[in-house]
C-alpha cells in the first residue's frame, strides 16, 4: 500500500513538474518545434527539387533568364503588340511574354546551327551552304510568328462559330428569370467551347471585384472578334441604360444568327471560283487525256502507215 501511494505521488509529482516547465519554456518549445518543421520541409523541397526533371530544374530558368534580357532590350511597343497577340492565341502552353522571346531566339540561333552542321557533314558546296544558312535565319524568324498567327485565327474562327449558341443558351437563361452573372455561370456549366473559357475567366473576375463592365470589355479584348465586341458593347450599354437584357438578347440573338447565313452563302458563292484552279490544273487534263488520247493515238498511227 505504503508503495502504490509512493508510485502515484511520485508519477503527480512528475506531472506537475512538466506542466510548470512547459508553461514556463512553451515559447522556446514552440519556437524550436517550428524551426524543426521548416527545416524538415526545406529538406523535402531540395529532395523534391532534386527529383524533378532536368528541364524544369535547369532548362526553363535559363530560359527565363534569357527572355528576361531580351525583354528588357525589347522596344516596349513591340512588347504589347506580342503580349496582345499572346492572348488572342489564348496562350499557347502558358507561355509568357518573356517564355516567348526565349523561343524565338533558340529558333534563331538552333535552326541555323543545325543547317551548317548538316551542310558540314555532307560536305556540299560554300555557296549552297551559306544560302541554306540564311534561308534557315528567315525561317527561323517566321516560324514562332507564323505559329502565333495560326493559333489567333483558329481560336477566333472557334469563337465565331460558338457565339450564336452561346448568345441563344444566355437569352434562354435570362428570359427564364435568371440573371446575367446567373446565365453566364450556367453557359460556363453547360458549354466546354473556347467562349465559355472565356467568359468563366469573366466570372471569375468579377467575382475577384471587378465590375460587369470592366470584365466584359477585358474579355471582348482578350478575343479580338468583332461579333463578339458588339455583343459585349450592347450588353454593356444595356446595363448602364437600365434595357431589359432578355430583349437585348434576343436581337442580338438574331442578327448573329442571320450573320452565320450569310457567312455560309458567301462560302458558297466563292465555291465555284476556288474550284476552278483545281479543274484546270488537275481534272481537265485527265479528262482531255482519256477522251482525247484514243483519238491521237489512232491518229499517230494512221500517219506512220503512209
Amino acid at each position: 500500500m505504503v508503495l502504490f501511494i509512493s508510485a502515484l505521488l511520485a508519477a503527480i509529482a512528475f506531472l506537475i513538474s512538466f506542466l510548470i516547465i512547459t508553461y514556463i519554456f512553451h515559447e522556446n518549445i514552440y519556437i524550436a518545434d517550428r524551426l524543426g518543421h521548416l527545416k524538415s520541409a526545406k529538406m523535402s523541397n531540395q529532395a523534391d527539387e532534386l527529383n524533378e526533371a532536368f528541364t524544369k530544374r535547369v532548362i526553363k530558368p535559363i530560359f527565363n533568364e534569357l527572355g528576361d534580357i531580351i525583354s528588357g532590350i525589347t522596344p516596349q511597343g513591340m512588347s504589347k503588340k506580342i503580349e496582345k497577340e499572346l492572348q488572342k492565341a489564348g496562350r499557347p502552353l502558358n507561355l509568357t511574354i518573356n517564355q516567348w522571346f526565349s523561343i524565338r531566339l533558340t529558333f534563331m540561333l538552333g535552326l541555323p546551327a543545325i543547317i551548317v552542321i548538316i551542310f558540314i557533314t555532307i560536305g556540299n558546296s560554300d555557296i549552297a551552304s551559306i544560302f541554306m544558312f540564311f534561308f534557315s535565319i528567315l525561317v527561323s524568324i517566321l516560324i514562332p510568328d507564323l505559329f502565333l498567327r495560326a493559333r489567333v485565327r483558329k481560336r477566333q474562327t472557334e469563337i465565331i462559330r460558338s457565339l450564336p449558341d452561346v448568345l441563344d443558351l444566355l437569352t434562354v437563361s435570362v428570359e427564364a428569370g435568371t440573371s446575367l452573372n446567373g446565365a453566364i455561370a450556367k453557359l460556363v456549366e453547360k458549354s466546354e467551347s473556347t467562349l465559355s473559357g472565356e467568359f468563366k475567366r469573366a466570372l471569375s473576375e468579377m467575382k475577384m471585384g471587378k465590375s460587369r463592365k470592366e470584365a466584359l470589355r477585358a474579355l471582348s479584348q482578350r478575343c479580338d472578334v468583332p461579333d463578339l465586341t458588339m455583343l459585349l458593347s450592347s450588353i454593356i450599354q444595356a446595363d448602364e441604360l437600365g434595357v431589359g437584357m432578355s430583349q437585348v438578347l434576343r436581337v442580338q440573338s438574331a442578327q448573329m444568327r442571320e450573320k452565320r447565313k450569310q457567312r455560309a452563302q458567301e462560302k458558297a458563292m466563292k465555291a465555284p471560283v476556288k474550284m476552278l484552279f483545281p479543274l484546270i490544273i488537275f481534272i481537265f487534263p485527265a479528262i482531255f487525256i482519256v477522251l482525247l488520247g484514243p483519238a491521237v493515238l489512232k491518229i499517230i498511227e494512221v500517219f506512220m502507215s503512209m
